[in-house]
This record gives C-alpha cells, sequence and structure tokens, in this order.
C-alpha cells in the first residue's frame, strides 16, 4: 500500500452537500474507481475539514490506488495515507476502522515511512477496548506479524469462544489450523458453530474445505459443500465462490483416488474461474 497512480483527468463530483459526497465516493469505492473516490472524498473534506469518517475513507480510496503504484511514489503515499488515518482518529478516537487502518499502516510500512509495531499495539490496545470482538482480530493481526503462531492461535481461538455465532471467528480459527497442517481439529469448532446453524453455507463450506484439506471425513465433506452449491444464494448473507466449492469438491475426490471425478471437478472450477491457480496445479498433479 505504498505507492500512488494519479489520474491524469481529475474527476471533480458536483454534488450538494458533505453527505452526498461520501455517498458518492463510497459508490465509486465499491466499483474499485479508486482515483475518483480519492478526489471526491478530497471534495467532502473541503466541505467538512472535522469530518473523521472522510478521512478514513480517503486513507482507505489512497491505500487501494497503492497496490499497483509506482514504487517511486512510495514515501509520498505512505504519509498521505498515515496523514488521513492519524487525522480521523484524532477527530473521532471511537472509529475503530480508522483506527484499525492505522494498526495495519504501521505494520505494514517501512520504519523509514512510519511504520512502528509498538504504534500498531497502541492502536489494537484501543481497539479491543472499543469492540472486544474486533480486538481480537488486531492482536491476531500483530501476532501473525511478529510470526507468534501461539499469540495468533490464542486470538483466533478467543474470537471464536467468545462470538461463537461469527461466521469470521470460525473461518479465522479454522484457516488458522488448516495452514498450520492441523485442519482437523477445526471440525470440533465447525461442529459447535453447525449446530446452531445447520444450513450456514459459511459452516457448510469450511467444513468441506477442513475434510478437503485433513483427508478425513471426506463423505461429510463432500455432502456439505454439495449442499452449499445446491442452496439458493439467499440461504444466507455470504458469497461463497463456486469455483472454491469445486476445487474443494475436487480435492476429497483426489484424497479418494477418484481421478475421473477429481478432474470434473477442478474443470468446473477453472470453467468458472480460469486464474484459480490451485485448481490449475492440482489438475495438473492428476
Amino acid at each position: 500500500m505504498l505507492g500512488l497512480v494519479v489520474a491524469t483527468t481529475p474527476v471533480f463530483v458536483h454534488a450538494q452537500s458533505f453527505d452526498e459526497l461520501i455517498k458518492i465516493g463510497r459508490a465509486q469505492l465499491d466499483s474499485s474507481k479508486f482515483d475518483d473516490a480519492a478526489k471526491t472524498f478530497e471534495q467532502a473534506i473541503k466541505l467538512n475539514p472535522q469530518g473523521a469518517n472522510a478521512h478514513l475513507l480517503l486513507g482507505n480510496a489512497l491505500g487501494s490506488i497503492a497496490q499497483k503504484a509506482n514504487v517511486l511514489r512510495q514515501g509520498y503515499l505512505a504519509k498521505r495515507v498515515q496523514s488521513e488515518f492519524e487525522k480521523a482518529v484524532q477527530l473521532d478516537g471511537s472509529l475503530v476502522d480508522a483506527r484499525d487502518g492505522l494498526m495495519q499502516f504501521y505494520l505494514q510500512a517501512p520504519a523509514i515511512m512510519g511504520g512502528s509495531v509498538g504504534k500498531a499495539r497502541e492502536q489494537a490496545a484501543a481497539i479491543v477496548k472499543l469492540n472486544p470482538y474486533r480486538g481480537h482480530f488486531a492482536d491476531a493481526n500483530i501476532a501473525n506479524h511478529e510470526k507468534n503462531l501461539a499469540g495468533a492461535e490464542k486470538a483466533f481461538r478467543s474470537a471464536f469462544d467468545e462470538f461463537p455465532d461469527s461466521s469470521r471467528a470460525l473461518t479465522s480459527l479454522a484457516t488458522f489450523l488448516a495452514n498450520n497442517n492441523r485442519a482437523e481439529e477445526a471440525f470440533a469448532p465447525i461442529d459447535r458453530y453447525l449446530a446452531k446453524k445447520p444450513n450456514d453455507r459459511v459452516g457448510l463450506f469450511t467444513l468441506g474445505r477442513a475434510a478437503a484439506v485433513s483427508g478425513k471425513q471426506l463423505e461429510r465433506g463432500e455432502q456439505a459443500l454439495r449442499t452449499v452449491l445446491a442452496a439458493p444464494p439467499t440461504v444466507d448473507n455470504a458469497r461463497i465462490p463456486r469455483e472454491n466449492v469445486h476445487y474443494r469438491l475436487g480435492d476429497i475426490y483426489a484424497k479418494r483416488g477418484d481421478k475421473a471425478k477429481a478432474r470434473a471437478e477442478y474443470e468446473e472450477a477453472l470453467k468458472i474461474n480460469p486464474k484459480l491457480e490451485p485448481a490449475k496445479k492440482a489438475l495438473a498433479a492428476l
């Protein structure tokens, strides 16, 4: 997030109010029109320099621009992103998103550009007080940055233990376990989650992924993934990419030794998303 691409033709939005500019800027962000969004939020700030949310959103827009930015402008962008997030926190210390953005900046930026793990910890501590749920993920973020696996696991488990109905808490813990060759341990929290939400697509997909990665409970995992594919998109608010479901089904069939079915699922995944690299590699491995 440390570079900047400047639009060759600035887009200025003519609006009647600060709130209207914020609404337009958000829509531009959602449409990945990051340069336009940055210009819009800059206009909003001119109308209301004390609008904490506008500074937060401008920081987000600049950070998104920077993902494909010119390296030569990294220092400039770092200062701008840092300044906008810090201003947002200064104006409204209860704005958790601003503190989270500032924490992410301090973790990602090199020290010469303002990065600081100590400052990131300060923001995480503030988030914990403001929003314990978000605070667990802030702690996990810092632990992961420091390669502190025990600390990250503790934070993810605490999040799920305190908020067992949260799909984010479940998937974060399950993903952590899978990434550390402990996918089988995810079945216990998954079962706890599905006991309350048996038809939840996120929970079912997480079950299928755990089965595919661990090689355990394969029949149950297949059934869960088939249920996800058959369910209408209104079952819950989460969107599970269908290509990922087919990819994990392919893994399950591959672990069973059924190469024909595995191939069919990998090919279906790639038909939906030809850029899905894990499916490409899995298909080649067959």
